[in-house]
């Protein structure tokens, strides 16, 4: 059964969340989240993965993302989370943890998929399933993005996953080596995993 992008957005959990995400976020970071949501739910069409968790993946992968460093240090030490090393001094790393305890205590999420999706978003991970693959690459390749390997993940989101994965690792690690900041190693597993997929 085909579920529309219409549909999913008036479901009333969906609705919940996007009221909570039209009060907290700026209105850039919103339209990513709905574009993000728009590509999530597009490929999990594409892959065989379910919508309605792609849906709720892609809506709550930001939903921390108006806490400052100071809020987002706090909410890690409200919530007890244990952070590595890379994620102690790069604040920019914690959304996503945090992401993960809001949709459980806030929209009552439970499914595993989901959560690790928005747990997976950012650094990306070796073990990731597909519904975290999905959510990986739209988050990189979403229809506003414009940045320099945007158009070839794009392509490769459709056809071969773990290619687009891959080139979406290898594009973090590069920005990354040109800002001259920590690499998380969850990013370099991801690429090294996936480095089979590109010899094919």
């Amino acid at each position: 059964m085909n579920i529309t992008l219409e549909a999913l957005r008036t479901h009333p959990k969906s609705i919940e969340i996007q009221q909570y995400l039209s009060d907290k976020l700026s209105e850039k970071r919103l339209q990513h989240v709905l574009s993000v949501q728009e590509m999530a739910v597009d490929l999990a069409c594409v892959h065989e993965v379910d919508v309605w968790h792609a849906n709720l993946a892609a809506l709550l992968h930001d939903s921390a993302k108006w806490m400052n460093a100071q809020e987002l240090y706090s909410a890690v030490r409200r919530y007890d989370i244990r952070l590595d090393p890379v994620e102690e001094i790069n604040p920019s790393l914690l959304h996503p943890l945090i992401g993960v305890k809001l949709a459980i205590e806030k929209f009552a999420i439970t499914e595993l998929e989901v959560l690790e999706a928005i747990r997976n978003h950012t650094t990306g991970s070796p073990s990731m399933g597909l519904l975290s693959r999905v959510l990986y690459v739209a988050d990189f390749a979403e229809p506003a993005r414009t940045h320099g390997a945007v158009h070839e993940v794009r392509e490769l989101a459709y056809i071969d996953l773990e290619r687009a994965v891959h080139c979406v690792a290898r594009a973090k690690i590069e920005h990354l080596l040109k800002k001259g900041v920590m690499i998380h190693p969850n990013t370099l597993h991801t690429y090294n995993s996936t480095l089979d997929s590109v010899k094919i």
